[in-house]
Parts: structure tokens; C-alpha cells; sequence
């Protein structure tokens, strides 16, 4: 899972538009001062795998004590150069080189006594552990040639896996902006087709609206947007309020897609088939579009392993 998409699941898992502003601005603030840069500045990356980051109770542990082999996650960095925005000759601001420390922290809920394990209460070897869980598969991102709000663009998401697919998140970023990543923009226009059938369409940016009543929040976070200040000027860019917004584009039938207790609704088998996107995007800009597949799953432990059944 890529950054832009691990953002994109917390903040939709969220059931409030407070969590999911809170979610961004606990990532980092802007820095477009000299003085920004002389304070602590920290990284907040919620990893969201098998249980959801909104619960308001206690998060349903993973029971490692079911598995012979420790549970592994392995995290790739990018290079400074790849998140700081650069201004040029902005007045003596540089961003840092490299990080001065960094480090990846779990949560671990520990048990009173060994009698508290599952494994000692159930026979893994000849039953199963089931516990439901909501996967998102790798995004997909596919380019949206300029002229779009003019000519809607006639596009087609690949790569399904066999199982239910619950949903497709997807967000629009402007190629022509290479200083704000996380500025995402819903199409203004998008209907979604499978084997010639509609399953989701949403004019004049209606998705927001849509995406509110089934859930408790909607699918927007309020964001900081930088512009490129004159060179050599200081600050380096002058910033003002905006909102990132993304879309769901739902195959199942809505349940509340962000309360704490999940209710199963069944989603679509698309049986590694092709969907076709019609998107308008908001103007004739060339964007592209991310799209990530939402999956109902299952985790299932038996003798001493796990596998997720789609």
C-alpha cells in the first residue's frame, strides 16, 4: 500500500470529520518559514491491517499466540526529496537532507495469563479462527488526459481479484501540481459499469452528498494548499485553506461504511473482470486517477498459520 492510500483508508475507516482532520494534521504541519524548521516536526502514519482505527472501544487484537511464525511488516521510506517541496531560491530555506530518527511503533495488547489464549481453548489444527476484516487491495493509477471536464474520459480499472468487492475508493490529483500530493479532488462526473450495468453514478460532484448519508462524515478533510511564492521571497510559499476530497463508488449495499461495529452487506464478484469509469474531471487539466479496491474478507488462522479468504 502506498502512503497516498494508507491516508486514504484512515480517513475514510474514521467516523468523524474531527478524526479524519485530526489524522492529517497529526502527519506533519507546513513548514513555509525559516522558523518552522527550528521545531520538532513528526511523522503520525497509522498502519490500518486487520482491525479499524475509529473503534471507540478496545481494537480487536491480532491473536498472534494462534501462529508459530512472528508477524512481519515491512516499511520503505522514501527519500526526503520525494515529500519536501522545493521552492527554488527560497530565501535561505532548505528542507533537512535526512531524518534524524525514525522508527515504526505497534500497539501490543498483552494477555493476563497463558489460560487467556485461544489455542488453549480451541483445537487450531482441526478448526478455524475466522475474523472479518475489510481489504484494500494496491492502488491502481490511471491517467486522465487533459480535456476531460470538456469530453468525459472513457476509462478502464484492471487488475480484480476473484472475492466481493465492497467498494472503489478513488481520488484525482493534478499532474500540473507538483508541490501539493495530498490536493485530491473527486470527479466532477463518475459512473461505473460492469458487464453493461450501472452500479454507481454520481453528476455535478454529487458523490460527496451520497457518501455522507451512508456513512456519518463525508468524504472530505480540510487541507493547507501551498503556492510557489515569488524566487527568492521569503516565505518560500504562501499557504491557504482547502479540502481534499476523494470518493466511494459503492457495489454493496450501504450500511454505515464508517461505524464502529461493521455490518456485512455482500459485495459484487467481479471475477477478475474489467469495470469501465466515466469520469469528468472538475477541469480540463490532465489528472490521475487513484483508485483502490475495497474487498470484504476474512483472516483465518488454523494450524499455526493465517491466510485472508476472499
Amino acid at each position: 500500500m502506498s502512503g497516498s492510500q494508507i491516508l486514504a483508508k484512515n480517513l475514510r475507516q474514521v467516523r468523524t470529520r474531527e478524526q479524519a482532520n485530526s489524522i492529517l494534521q497529526l502527519g506533519g504541519s507546513v513548514c513555509s518559514l525559516v522558523a518552522d524548521f527550528q521545531q520538532d516536526q513528526y511523522a503520525y502514519i497509522p498502519v490500518p491491517i486487520w482491525c479499524f482505527p475509529s473503534n471507540d472501544g478496545l481494537s480487536v487484537p491480532l491473536p498472534a499466540d494462534t501462529l508459530a511464525q512472528q508477524v512481519q511488516v515491512t516499511v520503505t521510506l522514501n527519500s526526503p526529496s520525494v515529500f519536501w517541496a522545493s521552492a527554488g531560491n527560497s530565501g535561505g530555506i532548505l528542507p533537512p537532507a535526512a531524518f534524524d530518527v525514525g522508527y515504526f511503533q505497534v500497539e501490543q495488547l498483552t494477555m493476563n495469563d497463558r489460560g487467556m489464549a485461544i489455542s488453549n481453548h480451541v483445537d487450531l489444527n482441526t478448526h478455524e479462527l475466522l475474523m472479518p476484516v475489510i481489504f484494500d487491495q494496491q492502488e491502481l493509477q490511471i491517467a486522465v488526459p487533459a480535456g476531460s471536464a470538456t469530453t468525459p474520459a472513457q476509462l478502464t480499472a484492471t487488475g480484480f481479484r476473484t472475492g466481493q468487492v465492497k467498494a472503489i475508493q478513488c481520488w484525482l490529483t493534478k499532474n500540473s501540481d507538483t508541490v501539493n500530493d495530498l490536493l485530491w479532488y473527486a470527479p466532477k462526473e463518475v459512473t461505473v459499469l460492469y458487464a453493461g450495468t450501472i452500479y454507481s453514478q454520481y453528476n455535478n460532484g454529487s458523490s460527496t452528498i451520497w457518501n455522507l448519508l451512508d456513512g456519518t462524515k463525508p468524504p472530505t478533510v480540510d487541507q493547507a494548499v501551498l503556492t510557489a511564492a515569488t524566487l527568492g521571497s521569503t516565505p518560500a510559499f504562501t499557504t491557504s485553506s482547502g479540502q481534499s476530497v476523494y470518493a466511494i463508488l459503492p457495489f454493496a449495499n450501504p450500511t454505515g461504511n464508517d461505524y464502529e461495529a461493521e455490518v456485512l452487506s455482500h459485495g459484487k464478484q467481479i471475477l477478475n473482470g474489467l469495470v469501465n469509469l466515466i469520469v469528468r474531471a472538475p477541469t480540463d487539466d490532465a489528472y490521475t486517477l487513484h483508485v483502490a479496491y475495497i474487498y470484504n474478507s476474512t483472516l483465518v488462522f488454523s494450524k499455526s498459520s493465517a491466510e485472508f479468504r476472499f
